[in-house]
């Protein structure tokens, strides 16, 4: 909602973007495949914003909703499987989660695609790497200059070796049937002073809500990350 008329969008730009949450892309991620295709229904036309309200549908094609059948009575550790029980007295929907499945991240993607490439217009830059994956650490970006165009393509870290050695970290995780967990540094360029308000308008805590919208994220920090 409030999207001016008038804004270019590049499509190819942003399935590209998408393709960088889409499942079983690769070993190290998830074993479903989904293309995240956003078929868009309104708010875009000939290439650009029309001002209207912008709509997307991503169609799931690797549905198998009888294997969360079990979750009412047997509730997922880590997962709000139980939360959901107890909330909704058995009547939510358990197929992929329901509400609180992972795959709703696809269309904040979406959303946040289509503003990256806003904002790159307007000078601001946003980039991000994996800072961490159980004990190996990448590198991190210099507080006063990062490099965001440093971070690698295929695995998004600034040290080659270390993204090696978290892929063999995952690899040896998923042999055992468990998980791993991480952490992401992500830096933005270009903000102009002032933004935000004071108290309950202030930028960090508007970013701190959507991103622990996200169910993995269980922490947060603003600033540079000290040894």
């Amino acid at each position: 909602e409030g999207i001016p008329s008038g804004l270019p969008v590049d499509l190819i730009a942003l399935q590209d973007f998408m393709k960088r949450r889409a499942p079983g892309q690769n070993p190290w991620s998830t074993s479903r495949k989904e293309a995240d295709i956003p078929e868009f229904q309104s708010g875009i036309s000939n290439g650009v914003t029309n001002g209207e309200t912008i709509s997307a549908i991503i169609h799931n094609t690797n549905t198998r909703s009888g294997d969360y059948e079990n979750l009412k009575i047997c509730p997922r550790p880590g997962h709000a499987d139980y939360a959901a029980q107890v909330k909704y007295g058995g009547a939510q929907n358990v197929a992929g989660g329901g509400r609180f499945s992972g795959r709703l991240t696809a269309p904040m993607c979406i959303a946040g695609g289509l503003c990256k490439q806003w904002l790159a217009e307007m000078g601001i830059q946003i980039g991000a790497h994996i800072a961490s994956i159980a004990h190996a650490q990448d590198d991190s970006f210099n507080p006063i200059h990062p490099s965001l165009s440093a971070v690698l393509e295929d695995f998004p870290v600034l040290n080659p070796d270390v993204g090696d050695a978290m892929k063999w970290i995952i690899s040896e995780a998923q042999k055992e049937g468990d998980s791993v967990g991480g952490t992401i540094e992500c830096a933005v360029t270009g903000i102009p002073a002032g933004l935000g308000g004071p108290l309950f308008d202030g930028i960090e805590g508007h970013i701190a809500q959507i991103i622990y919208s996200i169910p993995a994220v269980k922490s947060l920090t603003f600033g540079e990350i000290l040894p």
